[in-house]
């Protein structure tokens, strides 16, 4: 794999939508009933709904094209992030060991989650693989865990 980076399957874009459209949708909801029943204006309830609507829609791609992955010659580079860019760099020596989950989320959309854990602990996840990128990436990164260069 090449220092370029990565990008996730295109289907974990379709997740993070749902996840933030059943967000605002749950808010708007109790807004809702908390403006009917309640002393809360319905003005500001609805601004916040359309504010949430407008995030839920924006930040999933921007964190989509944000999001990146890379083997190395000495470590594992990720790069994520949606408003704020993170990029995280784990040594391959500090790997201990590398773990592939599937939530019931990721199972709908045919997806899993590669975490790497070192010595300290969780370290990075990487979220909206498909299961052979997951199986390649966590085969690869076991096999570089604990030494200096792939």
């Amino acid at each position: 794999m090449n220092d370029a980076g990565h990008p996730l399957d295109r289907r974990v874009l379709m997740m993070w939508w749902s996840l933030s459209g059943g967000g605002v949708g749950c808010a708007a909801l109790l807004g809702g009933v908390a403006a009917w029943f309640g002393p809360v204006p319905v003005g500001p309830v609805v601004t916040l709904v359309l504010l949430g609507i407008v995030a839920a829609a924006l930040i999933p791609p921007l964190r989509y094209r944000r999001w990146r992955y890379g083997l190395r010659e000495r470590d594992l580079s990720l790069s994520r992030g949606a408003l704020w860019q993170v990029r995280t760099l784990i040594p391959f020596d500090r790997i201990q060991f590398v773990e592939s989950r599937r939530g019931p989320l990721d199972r709908l959309f045919g997806l899993n989650v590669l975490v790497v854990y070192t010595a300290a602990g969780r370290a990075a996840h990487i979220p909206g693989l498909n299961p052979s990128q997951a199986e390649a990436v966590r085969e690869e990164l076991a096999k570089v865990a604990g030494t200096l260069t792939v």
